[in-house]
C-alpha cells in the first residue's frame, strides 16, 4: 500500500506541468481528460490510506478538503494548489502509515516480540544506501505479528525468507555461502555457529512446513519448534552493522 500511494502522490505530481493559462479570469486549468485522472487518483487514495488508517482519519478527512478546495473540485477541475496539496497530503499519510507498521505488534502480558523493536527501527533508519531495507522491516514485522498470534509454521516460513532475503548485503549471493564463508575460516566463530544453526535447524524445520504433502497424521509446530529469535537478532545486528553508513 506504501508503494501504491506513492505512485499516486508522483503521478499528482506528473500533472502539474499539465495546467495551462486559461488567461486572467480563470487563471491556470487542468485539461478536462487530465482532471478526470487526478479525481480518480484522489479517490483511489482516499480508499487506501482509510483501509490502512480507518475511516475518519485525518489524511482522508483533509485530502477530500484539498480536493474540494479546487477550482471545483470533484465536480470540476482541481486548482494548481489543491493537485499540490493533495500529493503533499498522501505523501504525509505514507509515513504516518510507516510510523504505525514500525511500531511493536501487541503481545500478551510479559510476551517479547520475535525481533526487537529497536532492530526494526535501527534497520528504517539506516537511510539511503546501497540497499532498501523496506521489505527486511516488513518481514520482521510480520514476525512479530505471527508469533505473538501463536501463528507458528508462519513463523517458519517468515524466517526462512528472511535468510533468503539479506544475503547481498552481507557480501554473498545465498544464505549458504554466509553460513560457510562469512568472515574466512578462522574468524567470527561464534557467528558462524548462530548462522550454521539458521542453515541447518530453522531450514529444516521450514521446508517441512512449506513442503509437506498432507497425511493421515499431523504434528502442528510450537513455539519451541520455530524460537531462533537470538539467531536472527545475531544476524539482524550484522546486517546493520554493514549496512549503516560509517560516522563521518
Amino acid at each position: 500500500m506504501i508503494e501504491d500511494l506513492t505512485a499516486i502522490a508522483d503521478r499528482m505530481d506528473a500533472l502539474l506541468p499539465l495546467f495551462r493559462d486559461a488567461g486572467s479570469i480563470s487563471g491556470l486549468i487542468l485539461p478536462t481528460e487530465h482532471s478526470a485522472t487526478f479525481k480518480v487518483l484522489a479517490i483511489e487514495a482516499k480508499s487506501i490510506i482509510d483501509g490502512e488508517l480507518n475511516h475518519a482519519n485525518e489524511f482522508s478527512l483533509n485530502l477530500v478538503q484539498a480536493v474540494n478546495a479546487g477550482a471545483g473540485g470533484f465536480v470540476s477541475g482541481p486548482s494548481y494548489a489543491s493537485v499540490q496539496e493533495a500529493s503533499g497530503i498522501i505523501r504525509a499519510a505514507v509515513r504516518a502509515i510507516q510510523r504505525k507498521l514500525a511500531k511493536p505488534s501487541p503481545s500478551p502480558p510479559g510476551a517479547k516480540p520475535y525481533v526487537d523493536h529497536a532492530r526494526i527501527v535501527a534497520l528504517q533508519n539506516i537511510g539511503a544506501g546501497n540497499w532498501d531495507f523496506s521489505r527486511l522491516v516488513e518481514l520482521c514485522r510480520e514476525i512479530n505479528v505471527a508469533a505473538a498470534n501463536r501463528c507458528y509454521m508462519s513463523t517458519a516460513m517468515l524466517l526462512r525468507t528472511i535468510l533468503n532475503h539479506v544475503p547481498p548485503v552481507l557480501g554473498f549471493a545465498t544464505f549458504t555461502e554466509i553460513a560457510s564463508n562469512y568472515g574466512g575460516p578462522k574468524t567470527n566463530k561464534s557467528f558462524k555457529g548462530n548462522m550454521q544453526r539458521l542453515e541447518t535447524s530453522l531450514r529444516n524445520i521450514a521446508d517441512m512446513q512449506l513442503h509437506s504433502a498432507i497425511r493421515t497424521r499431523e504434528d502442528i509446530p510450537s513455539a519451541v519448534q520455530v524460537d531462533f529469535a537470538a539467531d536472527l537478532d545475531v544476524l539482524l545486528g550484522e546486517v546493520i552493522r554493514v549496512a549503516k553508513p560509517a560516522s563521518p
